[in-house]
């Protein structure tokens, strides 16, 4: 018998660990948005629905929207990009075709509680992109000009009435030729926009 070591597979970390329990959350929730609607469920229903105590939960999560929001965060990450270029984005075209896909559960998302939650995530990304963005850079930062809130705000609310009217199904529009349009007018808002923000004060 060899003496050598023999390396074993590395068993899963941390981190592997906390994004299937992660994962088992968000599914969860989507389930719960569609069988129930958003605000007919509770944080202990979720930890329920995910196979989890509601201490695990709590480990990770504030409460049920800090879920909701960290939940799309990520994925709304492509429509705050869009405001910063008119430049192609697969990324773009791949949340858009995402959304398509899951429009059940998206326009759900898009009413009441969880869709005031994505205009505060999404203006948020926002203002980090039109924090570098060429156009306005003498506007200030957020903090010192309430102006770039405002219309990180009046962009997502934009781009999410975009989606929600393609998501109707009336429209007749490819996932590409939304992603084009959101990226025409939220670059335009954006640049236009930041120009008058230099004029605050």
């Amino acid at each position: 018998m060899s003496d050598q070591t023999v390396e074993r597979p590395a068993r899963p970390g941390p981190d592997r660990r906390v994004e299937r329990t992660r994962a088992a959350i968000r599914t969860a929730m989507s389930h719960l948005v569609l069988t129930r609607g958003y605000d007919a469920f509770s944080a202990a229903d979720i930890a329920e629905a995910a196979n989890i105590g509601r201490s695990t939960f709590y480990e990770h999560y504030q409460s049920k929207d800090d879920a909701f929001a960290r939940s799309v965060e990520v994925v709304l990450g492509p429509l705050a990009r869009a405001c910063a270029t008119e430049a192609a984005d697969p990324a773009l075209d791949a949340t858009l075709s995402h959304f398509w896909e899951y429009r059940r559960l998206v326009r759900i998302m898009l009413s009441g509680r969880p869709r005031a939650i994505m205009v505060d995530v999404l203006a948020r990304l926002i203002v980090a992109h039109l924090a570098t963005a060429p156009a306005g850079q003498n506007a200030g930062s957020a903090g010192e000009n309430p102006l770039i809130p405002l219309l990180a705000a009046q962009i997502a609310h934009g781009q999410l009435a975009l989606v929600e009217a393609w998501l109707s199904g009336r429209h007749g529009c490819a996932a590409g030729q939304i992603a084009r349009m959101l990226r025409a007018t939220s670059h335009a808002t954006a640049k236009a926009g930041m120009g008058r923000c230099e004029d605050f004060g």
